[in-house]
């Protein structure tokens, strides 16, 4: 199959010590055209001086803050959140996703949005061709068995209210995966909902937000494969969670967790050199997979790790864990106490 060109997109809200890993994963195992980064001002500017040195596709970075033609700060503003556990950045990110294009200049029709903290590893193919057609695939990788039950019903409300579709649901998975491709055709299809939904001709960015104050909340992945699933359902094209999601893993490491620790002890095996937790770190892509493929062993490589890093992952409630976090070897809460 010819390779398709196609760029990413990933809102990122702070360089981490495995942001060179999974840019450079991406572009190993993906050979994107592009990778666009939008990000807080002063991050996106730290990142393009860093990365210079990095291996990998043409990167290019953005300031979020003017990324629209209205800024974040007016965007923002038709917020009302009140007692609500989400913030304005937790909202404009999604914004970001889904109205990428107008802000990145030349950007594919096709492009696929990934998560700044999920490292690929033995990771699925994002295009397939079944039947001389090119399938856009993502892959379910977060089970539906556990989440805040109050939080669905509200994004599948949204669903139904302003969509007017019913919500696409799988029997195992959720269509939170961390990553997708988005289309540019169906993006203004969806934007003009929005629009007839509230009768208004205001920018479908102010009255995504207002959404928010209406539903409390709003699910860009979700949202997004619903409205596809209702208007064009031969291109929503997705593995299910058997084929990638059964060995993923999801866990908090900020640069001071169990992997990161263990593989600053890999490293200086490997070098001789050690190195302390509050050293600069940021390895790249190829020695976090060895890492992982000596860890692990090649027979029994997850398909990609989620790096968390806020700390709430540490608190949450055991029964509200999702089972990529139960199952992680890098879940210090998970992982047995020794014995003496």
């Amino acid at each position: 199959m010819a390779h398709e060109v196609f760029d990413f997109v990933i809102p990122l809200f702070r360089m981490r010590w495995n942001t060179r890993a999974v840019l450079e994963g991406l572009t190993k195992h993906y050979q994107p055209r592009s990778i666009h980064v939008i990000a807080p001002e002063p991050e996106a500017r730290s990142l393009a001086d860093a990365s210079k040195d990095w291996d990998t596709a043409s990167l290019k970075t953005y300031a979020e803050e003017a990324f629209f033609h209205l800024t974040k700060d007016e965007i923002c503003a038709e917020l009302d959140l009140g007692k609500s556990l989400y913030t304005p950045g937790w909202f404009y990110q999604q914004l970001l996703k889904l109205g990428a294009s107008e802000g990145i200049e030349g950007l594919s029709e096709w492009y696929a949005v990934w998560d700044s903290d999920l490292l690929p590893v033995d990771t699925w193919p994002l295009m397939v061709e079944e039947n001389d057609v090119v399938k856009h695939k993502f892959a379910l990788i977060q089970h539906n068995q556990y989440g805040n039950a109050k939080i669905v019903s509200a994004w599948a409300t949204w669903i139904q209210s302003i969509l007017g579709v019913e919500p696409v649901v799988d029997e195992t998975g959720t269509f939170i995966p961390h990553h997708m491709w988005f289309k540019q055709e169906y993006l203004e299809s969806f934007k003009r909902q929005i629009n007839e939904y509230f009768q208004s001709d205001d920018h479908w960015l102010q009255l995504m937000m207002r959404s928010a104050n209406e539903f409390d909340t709003f699910g860009e992945y979700w949202c997004y494969s619903s409205w596809v699933a209702a208007k064009a359902p031969n291109d929503l094209a997705f593995y299910p969670y058997e084929q990638y999601g059964e060995t993923t893993e999801r866990f908090f490491d900020d640069g001071t967790g169990l992997f990161s620790a263990a593989l600053r002890q890999y490293l200086q095996e490997q070098t001789g050199t050690s190195l302390s937790a509050d050293e600069p770190f940021s390895p790249s892509y190829e020695v976090v997979d060895a890492f992982i493929q000596q860890t692990y062993g090649l027979d029994s490589l997850p398909s990609s790790l989620s790096f968390e890093s806020s700390p709430r992952h540490l608190k949450k409630d055991e029964k509200n864990m999702h089972i990529e976090e139960r199952r992680s070897r890098w879940n210090p809460r998970m992982v047995e106490p020794a014995t003496s």
